[in-house]
This record gives C-alpha cells, structure tokens and sequence, in this order.
C-alpha cells in the first residue's frame, strides 16, 4: 500500500514517472497546498480536495474537482463524466507542466474552495 506521495510517484515507471515527479514538483511550488494519498493517488488539499494526480500507462491525468467552472483557464481541460464538476489535463511529458501555469490553476481551485467550501461536502 503507497503511504506517501513520493512513495507514489516512485512506483510509477517510464515517462508517467517523470511526469508525475515534475507535476508534485510544481505543486508544492504553487503553495497552498497539503499532499496526501486518497483512493490511491496523490490527492492536494486546501480547504478540501483541488486537485490530483493520477499515473496511467502512457500519461498523468492532472485533475480539479471544480475544473468545470475552470475551463476557460487551459483549453486541455476536459469535463470529466457524470454529475460533478471534475476536469482532467492529461499530462504526457514535462514539457507539458508549466509551473506559472500550475500555480494559477491551483491558486483558482482553492480560491473556488474559499468561496464555495470543501467539493467533497
């Protein structure tokens, strides 16, 4: 069982891997933002859950529970299915993380969490 996030990232292999370590690099840069692991994988909290990251096989799925009401700031942000406002990037190497651009999606998520509290509740 992955205790930690570093322990998570460690287990992922090939460009996932790198990808995974680049995206946690540049969260933690953002600030704001505790790490945990949930159902998992990464999960980063402020004020309840903003975002994750998740390895697949041949991508990083870099994902926001409010992302729906965040479209208009990347235009790789997919809808997620179903009823809630999760959207996805999928990240398929570290060229694709821009730690600007994280920190602005991040400060959004948890400024949306301030607003309209915990997307878990």
């Amino acid at each position: 069982m992955t205790r930690t996030v570093e322990d998570y990232i460690a287990g992922l292999s090939g460009k996932p891997g790198e990808v995974a370590k680049r995206l946690h690099a540049a969260l933690i840069a953002a600030g704001g933002l505790t790490d945990i692991v949930k159902w998992g994988h990464p999960i980063y909290e402020a004020g309840g859950a903003v975002c994750l990251l998740k390895g697949a096989k041949d991508h990083v799925t870099f994902g926001f529970w409010r992302g729906a009401e965040m479209l208009d700031l990347d235009p790789r942000l997919e809808k997620g299915g179903g009823k809630g406002d999760m959207a996805y990037i999928r990240l398929r190497a570290t060229d694709d993380v821009d730690d600007a651009h994280v920190a602005r999606l991040v400060a959004k998520g948890i400024e949306l969490n301030r607003l309209k509290g915990d997307p878990m509740k």
